[in-house]
This record gives C-alpha cells, structure tokens and sequence, in this order.
C-alpha cells in the first residue's frame, strides 16, 4: 500500500473539477386547454438549455396520444381564434414567467 506524501500533495496544482451535471431542459408551467370533447390536453412551457421557450402538448391522433413542440404564438393563435381570453391571459402569464426564469438563469 502506498503512503501518501503531504509534501508531494501540497506542490500538487489544484485542478477544476470537472461540472457533473448537463444543462436540462426546466418546466416552466402549464395549463389545459380547453378542447370540445372530454379530452383536455395540457400545454406545458419548457425553457431548454440554449434559451428557447416551447410549449409540448400531448395531442391524441387516432390510437394515443402523441407530443408536439410547439412556440408561444401557435397557442396565442389557437386562443385568439377560439375567443378564449382566460385561455391567452394564462398563456401570456407563463411566456412572461418563462422569459424571466430565462434572464434568471442566463440561457
């Protein structure tokens, strides 16, 4: 077994440590969304790493449920052309929140 030097340590340079953990995507809220029928998705805000705010909503095609991206205007969009002010005025609040979350962070 070796022993170890206190010498040696000491003119030993420091060295960075390596970061661990990789920049994540990070949920910024959600909201449903009011669609005729008894399926009402969600819509939930993500800020990813390089910045970019996306909303991923699970819409049902034919058999299951599949997942889109999509940006804040598609929803502001789909509110506006379905006269849903409270819908467009929670959309708005978590675009808000989200470019915060994003100036916080610094993405």
């Amino acid at each position: 077994m070796e022993t170890l030097d206190a010498k040696r340590i000491a003119r030993t340079p420091s060295q960075p440590v390596p970061r661990l953990s990789r920049p994540r995507v990070r949920k910024v809220g959600e909201l449903r969304l009011p669609i005729a029928g008894p399926y009402r998705p969600r819509a939930r805000l993500y800020l990813w790493p390089d910045g970019r705010l996306l909303w991923q909503v699970r819409l049902w095609e034919y058999d299951r449920p599949v997942a889109h991206l999509v940006r804040t205007e598609v929803l502001r969009a789909f509110a506006e052309a379905n006269r849903l002010p409270s819908t467009l005025a929670e959309i708005e609040r978590l675009h808000r929140h989200g470019v915060e979350e994003r100036r916080r962070v610094g993405a």
